[in-house]
This record gives C-alpha cells, sequence and structure tokens, in this order.
C-alpha cells in the first residue's frame, strides 16, 4: 500500500507542511501590520490629548462675544437658524437625539442635542432659533428664553481619547507581537501548533484594554493625565491575575488520559 505522506496535499506530506508554513507566515504579517498601525494610531492619538485640553480650558473660559464679533472668534456668539426637522429617538440601544438646521454656512446642518429636552421636544419645523457657537461647536440652542446645550461641545473629549488610545495600544501592541512570533517560528509552528503563551499573552493584552474603562472614569474626575497613571498602575494588577488564574487552572487540570 502507497505512503499516504507520500500523496500531494495529504496529512503529513512536504506540500501540506509547505502551505502550514506559508499560512502562519501570511496571519502573522498581516497580525503584524495591523498591530503597527493601531500602536501608531495609539501613539498620535495621545501625542493630541494636551491640545484637547488646552482646547476644553478655552472652551470652559470663553464669554459672549461682543457687538463686533466675527466669525471665527474665539468667543460664544450668537448666531440666528431655522429649524428644519427633530429626531428623537429614545429607545434603549437606540437614542437619538438630532436636530437639523438651516442657517449661515457656519452653523451645522445637525446637531447632536444628547437629550430630548427642555427645547428639543418644544421645536417644530420652521421655528427660528439662536445657536451659540465656539469655534466650529454648536454648543446650545435658544428659543424663547429657553436653552438647552448640545453633545457638541469639546468638554470630555480629551479623557474620551485618552481612554480609547489606551485601549487600542495593548491590542496592537499584542498583535505586533503575535506577528513577529509568527514570522520567526513559522516553520516550527506549522509543526507543533501554537504555543500556549500566545494565548496568555492575548488574556494579559484583553485585561489591559479593559482597563481603560476604569482610567475612563477616574480621568472624568481627575484628568487625562491620572487616567493615564491609573491605567498603568493597573498593568501590574492584570498580568498578575491571568499567571494566577493559569496556574489555578493547571493545578486543577484533570490528568492526561492513560492508554
Amino acid at each position: 500500500m502507497a505512503d499516504n505522506r507520500l500523496r500531494p496535499g495529504a496529512p503529513g506530506s512536504p506540500s501540506a507542511g509547505c502551505r502550514r508554513v506559508v499560512w502562519h507566515r501570511a496571519w502573522g504579517l498581516c497580525s503584524a501590520l495591523v498591530g503597527l498601525v493601531l500602536v501608531v494610531l495609539a501613539g498620535a492619538g495621545l501625542a493630541t490629548v494636551p491640545d484637547l485640553m488646552d482646547e476644553e480650558r478655552a472652551f470652559e473660559a470663553a464669554v459672549p462675544c461682543g457687538s463686533s464679533a466675527v466669525a471665527g472668534a474665539d468667543c460664544l456668539r450668537p448666531v440666528g437658524a431655522t429649524v428644519m426637522r427633530t429626531v428623537i429617538q429614545d429607545v434603549p440601544k437606540h437614542e437619538e437625539f438630532t436636530l437639523r438646521l438651516g442657517g449661515p454656512p457656519d452653523v451645522p446642518h445637525e446637531i447632536d442635542m444628547g437629550a430630548s429636552g427642555p427645547l428639543l421636544t418644544r421645536l417644530q419645523q420652521g421655528d427660528r432659533v439662536t445657536v451659540t457657537m465656539w469655534r466650529d461647536y454648536a454648543t446650545a440652542v435658544s428659543r424663547d428664553g429657553v436653552t438647552q446645550e448640545s453633545a457638541d461641545t469639546p468638554v470630555g473629549e480629551p479623557v474620551f481619547v485618552t481612554a480609547l488610545m489606551l485601549a487600542l495600544l495593548p491590542c496592537g501592541a499584542y498583535a505586533l507581537y503575535a506577528g513577529g512570533v509568527a514570522l520567526r517560528r513559522a516553520r516550527r509552528h506549522a509543526e507543533r501548533g501554537l504555543p500556549a503563551f500566545l494565548l496568555t499573552r492575548g488574556k494579559q493584552a484583553c485585561g489591559a484594554a479593559l482597563c481603560a474603562l476604569p482610567a475612563l472614569l477616574v480621568g472624568d474626575v481627575a484628568g487625562p493625565w491620572v487616567a493615564v497613571a491609573g491605567w498603568l498602575a493597573m498593568l501590574p494588577l492584570v498580568l498578575l491575575a491571568v499567571r494566577r488564574l493559569e496556574r489555578s487552572r493547571g493545578r486543577h487540570a484533570a490528568p492526561p488520559p492513560t492508554r
């Protein structure tokens, strides 16, 4: 009987082994490229945080413009606009509170109002409203003495961007690391399978990414840089927790079956 290993494509044949090597190199290259993009994106995002903080402070210190204010002035200026449509959807997992306007070019055609009240539910098509503009942000809408602040402000952006980049960073680092390992040891992995430590590193990366959520909560109170410090302080705890979990499972794992 002929040896199946000599048939092209049969398990254990040279061609099957070559395909597995190519597969490991292909996914390793893709993983490394994706990881590199994520790491660069996270670094670039964190680099914008100081500018976002300056913008947030400037907005909080802004005062109403005088009569000689022009478009683009760094103050709160009122601009007239006309209501074209309101969209209010207040249902779980799908909330939308949008005000669509017609007016001067510097007024956005759509504003996320963040909530239905106190003004949005009162507005109808054709109503004239006053939009408070700061730089290119439409920060509030007023009519008949009722003012509703919008969600279109720079407040909170530095903390949100920081938390998002902190979540992307470990994911990108892990993808870059796993891809590099696959590229360096493609032939070995094709013969023996992927090593168990890649799964452990993946769990640690997921834990580090999840730590961005409590960092976001901390940042809302104390600022972006405290959020970064808190995230860094949580990383050793995540690494130790994953290792302890792996060891615990190892001690209580069922023994391999005997033949």
